[in-house]
């Protein structure tokens, strides 16, 4: 341990030049044993490093220092325990691995709350003594020094006391919550006439019944084409309910807990309510901005809202809109503009389609992505790449696709970090994906809108892989990982958001799209995917989206929350949706409870900047490659080395603005 330690500190001040921390040699199918000793080790070993600390750390490199390679060393080791949780086909290893998890985060969670090891780093950063620090080094104290205070180091024994134990019962059942989803395997059943609307292939790949009826998983892939094309408005209407209901009596429980848990805590560290406790961490700063964004953006909805409502009760027959409706009556009004979406997907084969999107990102920001079967996998289906810089050659790090559902694997869209950035180690990623399976012996196709996502998360993975930072606390992360780490968190979607923006551009679709029978997608297709992308987005996503940020934000603002009473009652108050008799979506709803809590508003509020940022490239070129390289410069490489709003001033050079993001939605003015 002391070797890895000199070691580490000799590679931060540039004596040595080697790779220390190999990430192909962890072991990402590990079973529970396996996971329970690893974890074991960590916190033996991570608890041994910081009594060094405690015991009269001196310096820069035995207070800050030490601390960082800590946490540097843990992060690293810890995805040996994390990962199964997420992708394990072993209910044994998800169990221990989800356990795992919890036993790091209480590990990170009781250091970052320590008063000596507190005091210990207060003492050097008062001191004055700290010649021959540089920029991060700088950043890792005031980041660090942070993040003590938001654990509650600085409180009184009592108080800390108040603050830790409601804080260890919302962890811990945060982590149950997260395991009912990725254990849940809701299904629906249908007689085959009642899919009518679907294509034949769609039904066929489906389980099928004795009877012969079909078995409809609730699972993104199957779901949404129920939901977008079934003729059946009671077909659609079971599986909402179906999707809507999934994990309610579980967890509808456990996120009232949660949320009770939360609010204990952060009125024992001094603030009025969870959500003005989260956001002192972020960009908005406090609940009064980010509840006053949203309501905002829902203003300037309202008129394109209403005529949107308009245009769907037209195409259902002048009959109201229920809203398992929505989707299917966007599909119709879209085909009959002339944009069939499930006709495009034959332009757009998976491997093919990822394969450009990443050409494209290597070419806009200096890369060279090369896929690489060597690298080790939990997983036959999963695709591995290594990424180097273009100029130098220097390995970047590596990245991992795990696209299609599985029973146990955790059911959303995400980017999971597997390996922090620090000196002596590169970066390691996993886009999870739930994308649509291949259909019987053909290649698996995408829908435009799962292209879209793959622009978003591919944004993420950019952002991670080209992170340039000494710390691991400064590299990206975000908490579905135990390890501290990451940018504010409503900055985290601004690379992945404005990377979404290429993906329905003219020049890129062309690009994009692959031929069928010798011939590629038609120019006036294209073009109306450009023109029409927020076609009905406003009844169908926004005012939805923003209506569930307000639900967010109320959740944590109370003493004693009924999540599914807040939930339904701010539908009905801001866009008047009424849900399903006994819906509770929020059951189902992973961010409030991993890493978005008091913080789903930021998507929107990451979007904004996002727009912004894009704008340059429009005027410039989507493929000027000066652009792209200032944005690796200035906001992919530095991560949580410097600030959100120093980043978005290096790029734009003036504060952001609101209106590129209002004139992409159409609700300007």
């Amino acid at each position: 341990k002391a070797t890895v330690s000199v070691l580490y500190w000799k590679i931060n001040q540039g004596e040595m030049k080697m790779q220390l921390f190999d990430f192909t040699k962890r072991n990402l199918a590990a079973n529970a044993e396996e996971i329970k000793k690893e974890v074991s080790s960590i916190v033996e070993e991570y608890g041994g490093r910081l009594d060094v600390i405690r015991k009269g750390g001196e310096g820069f490199d035995g207070t800050f220092g030490a601390l960082a390679a800590a946490d540097a060393e843990a992060s690293f080791r810890s995805i040996t325990c994390v990962l199964p949780s997420l992708t394990s086909g072993d209910q044994e290893a998800r169990k221990a691995s989800a356990e795992a998890k919890q036993e790091l985060a209480s590990m990170w969670s009781s250091a970052y709350s320590c008063p000596t090891l507190f005091k210990a780093l207060q003492a050097y950063k008062e001191s004055g003594v700290q010649d021959g620090l540089d920029e991060q080094d700088a950043r890792l104290i005031d980041v660090t020094l942070g993040k003590f205070r938001h654990s509650g180091a600085h409180l009184s024994p009592a108080a800390r006391e108040a603050f830790l134990t409601p804080n260890t019962v919302a962890s811990q059942t945060g982590t149950q919550f997260e395991m009912n989803i990725n254990e849940d395997v809701t299904k629906v059943e249908f007689a085959p006439s009642e899919l009518d609307g679907l294509p034949a292939s769609f039904i066929a790949a489906l389980p099928k019944t004795p009877s012969g009826n079909v078995v409809a998983s609730i699972k993104a892939p199957v779901r949404l084409p129920i939901m977008q094309q079934a003729h059946s408005s009671e077909t659609r209407r079971k599986m909402q309910h179906a999707a809507q209901t999934a994990c309610a009596a579980t967890n509808g429980p456990l996120l009232d807990k949660i949320l009770e848990a939360r609010h204990q805590a952060a009125v024992a560290a001094g603030y009025e309510n969870h959500a003005e406790y989260m956001l002192r961490t972020r960009t908005a700063g406090d609940l009064k901005t980010a509840t006053a964004f949203c309501h905002e953006m829902l203003e300037k909805m309202q008129k394109k809202l209403k005529e949107e409502k308009e245009v769907l009760e037209k195409a259902n027959g002048g009959k109201p809109v229920e809203t398992w409706d929505v989707a299917y009556l966007v599909e119709k009004v879209k085909k009959e503009s002339g944009i069939d979406t499930e006709a495009l997907k034959k332009y757009f084969p998976l491997k093919q389609t990822l394969n450009r999107i990443l050409d494209m990102y290597a070419d806009l920001l200096g890369l060279v992505i090369n896929e690489d079967p060597a690298l080790p996998k939990w997983c036959d289906d999963v695709l591995t790449y290594t990424i180097r810089d273009l100029d130098s050659g220097d390995h970047l790090g590596s990245l991992y696709l795990d696209l299609f559902p599985r029973d146990g694997k955790f059911g959303h869209q995400m980017m999971l970090p597997l390996a922090p950035t620090f000196t002596g180690c590169r970066p390691a990623c996993c886009y999870m994906g739930n994308l649509s399976k291949p259909e019987g012996d053909e290649e698996a196709l995408l829908r435009i809108t799962e292209v879209t996502t793959m622009f978003h998360e591919l944004g993420h993975v950019m952002h991670c892989l080209c992170t340039q930072s000494k710390y691991s606390i400064l590299s990206w992360a975000w908490p579905m990982v135990p390890w501290p780490g990451g940018v504010e968190q409503d900055f985290l979607e601004v690379p992945s958001s404005m990377f979404e923006q290429w993906a329905l551009e003219e020049e890129v679709i062309t690009q994009l799209s692959g031929e069928v029978d010798g011939k590629k997608i038609d120019l006036e297709t294209v073009k109306k995917l450009n023109e029409k992308k927020h076609e009905l987005d406003i009844v169908a996503l926004y005012a939805k989206y923003y209506a569930m940020a307000v639900a967010d934000l109320r959740m944590h603002s109370v003493a004693k929350a009924s999540s599914q009473a807040i939930y339904r009652d701010t539908m009905k108050e801001l866009i008047n949706v009424t849900l399903q008799e006994d819906a509770h979506p929020a059951a189902s709803w992973y961010h409030p409870v991993f890493g978005y809590d008091a913080g789903y508003y930021g998507y929107g509020w990451a979007e904004v900047y996002a727009q912004d940022l894009f704008v340059d490239f429009k005027q410039k070129g989507l493929f000027d490659k000066e652009t792209g390289r200032k944005l690796r410069r200035t906001i992919l490489a530095p991560c949580a080395t410097k600030s959100a709003p120093t980043m978005l001033h290096d790029f734009l050079g003036r504060e952001p603005s609101q209106e590129p993001y209002c004139i992409d939605l159409g609700i300007a003015g």
